[in-house]
Formats: C-alpha cells, structure tokens, sequence
C-alpha cells in the first residue's frame, strides 16, 4: 500500500485525531513487539486504515498513554488493537516484503539495490508473518505474480490489471468469523485496493515516463509528455470516484463503534479529497506537509 488513504485532518474532532495517531502509534508498537524494530519501518497510513477497519465492532481496542524512541520525554495515545491490529502488522509486513521484491524484479540490478538492500533487512520479519499467516503470503504472492506477468507484457487491459491488485486486501478479512462482515469488508477492501492501484499509477506517471516503466495508464491510453488527455483524465476520475462510492456503499453495512468518526472522515472525505488532490498535481505537495507536521513514527 502507498500511504494515499488519510483522513481529512481538519475535519477530524480533537478527540478524533488523538484516536487517529493512538490507532496510528499503537499498529507501530504491534510492528516492534512481533517482527521488531526494523518492521517500524513499513507503518504508513494505509495500514493504519487496515487495523482500524478490522477493529470495526470488535470492541478490542484499548487506548493507554505510552512513551517511544521518536517522543522519550512525553507519553503519547497508544491503542492497543488487539488481534486486528496484530493481523494488520503481519499483513503489512507481508505485501510490504513482495512490492520490494516486485520492484526489484522490474528495476534491474543497480536501481534495484536499495530495494534489494530494503527487503534483506525486513527478511527476518517477514519469515514470521509468513510464518503466522501463510494463507495471506501465499495469496499475494499468486496476485502479485499475476501482476507482473500483466505488467511484463504491457497489458492495456486497466481493469485487468488493477483487479490483480485489488485482490490482494480481500484476504485479509480471513480472521472474521462473522461471515456477513467478511463479505461487506472483502468489497470495501477490493475497491480500495483498486483504487490505491489507480490513484497511484497516475501519480507516477511522469516518473514512469523518465524511467521507461511500464504504467498501465500510459499503455491504456495516448499521453503526450506524460500526461492524459482532459478526456482521458476525466473518464479517470470517474472510475476512481465509483470505487469511492462502492467503498462507501459498503462501509454503510458496518457497525458503527468507536472507530465510526475516523473510517467516516476517511471515506466520505478522505478519499474524494486525494482524488481530486491527485488529479491536480498536488497530493506530494500535501503530503509532505503533513509529514512534517503530524506524522510521528514510533
């Protein structure tokens, strides 16, 4: 995952945000307690959305006030998700190591280094969530080759490609037990799924450009100077916005719980406001901010 799905900070209640960075500090803590300090490393956002979600109406979640390395002098909300958040740790871990490996597999040897480099640290981590959820490493690895195949033959086929994506989160709902909540959180995470793919091709398309990488929006369509058409872009923003609203659609059949106001802001503010964020050319500009501003890695 990328790190494009983020609450709209403003919009969130003070009580909310402090939720938000417990939820945010406490799947951190989870990483070092069960794959150790280096696993702290893969913690983004996107993530943090996972643990939230899987949290939705367990009523596991404990928020406690707890010091780390980054803030030594002052102790800050810590949630301690329980078994949904130990689940979003290994999966993070997981689908972390196989983009590493993919993205070695597609830059060559000398690009590929830091990658290289990268997923030998996060090796011995990543044997214990393989380790503990094999079902989850298996799957990816399956959706992840079938994207590479897609991607080495240049595929033009968008929903193609981005359903091999998409298919990855789905599994991730296999610790539910309530069957009709996998299902509702299966779509949910398969239309995020997809639309992170989407969102972030066209982000990258001018870097993909520079490096000769396949992108699958540029094979799909005819870019000039690395960027779509106004017509292309729009037709874009419309498959992009459907998603959103399947996500939405499906939150609408959770239960609403503590969590409610965070998954909220992110879905029916959050994603709409990256959309349109991306799609002007602003997002990296916004993200930075609030990476200097608000981001805290444990």
């Amino acid at each position: 995952m990328f790190g494009y799905v983020i609450p709209v900070k403003c919009e969130l209640k003070v009580r909310e945000l402090e939720q938000f960075q417990g939820a945010y500090c406490g799947l951190c803590h989870s990483l070092k307690r069960a794959y150790g300090p280096l696993a702290r490393f893969v913690l983004n956002f996107d993530f943090t959305f996972l643990a939230i979600l899987l949290s939705n109406g367990t009523g596991e979640s404990i928020c406690e006030k707890r010091r780390c390395a980054a803030r030594p002098f002052r102790k800050q909300s810590c949630t301690e998700g329980g078994e949904p958040f130990q689940r979003a740790a290994a999966y993070s871990i997981i689908l972390t190591k196989w983009r590493l490996m993919d993205a070695v597999a597609d830059k060559g040897f000398v690009k590929g280094l830091p990658y290289r480099l990268a997923a030998l640290l996060l090796g011995r981590a990543y044997r214990r969530a393989a380790k503990d959820f094999p079902g989850f490493d298996a799957h990816c690895q399956t959706q992840l080759a079938t994207l590479r195949d897609l991607e080495r033959a240049e595929s033009g086929d968008l929903d193609r490609v981005a359903d091999a994506f998409a298919q990855i989160l789905p599994h991730a709902t296999e610790g539910v037990e309530d069957a009709a909540k996998r299902r509702t959180l299966s779509e949910l995470l398969y239309h995020t799924g997809r639309w992170i793919y989407l969102i972030d091709a066209y982000d990258d398309l001018e870097e993909d450009r520079r490096g000769a990488h396949y992108n699958p929006l540029a094979t799909r369509f005819a870019c000039k100077d690395g960027a779509l058409s106004e017509k292309d872009k729009a037709w874009l923003e419309t498959t992009l916005n459907h998603s959103a609203n399947l996500i939405a659609s499906a939150y609408n059949l959770l239960p609403h719980d503590q969590w409610s106001g965070i998954l909220e802001n992110i879905i029916y503010l959050g994603f709409p406001r990256v959309t349109e964020s991306v799609l002007k050319g602003r997002f990296r500009r916004r993200w930075d901010r609030w990476e200097r501003k608000e981001q805290t890695i444990q």
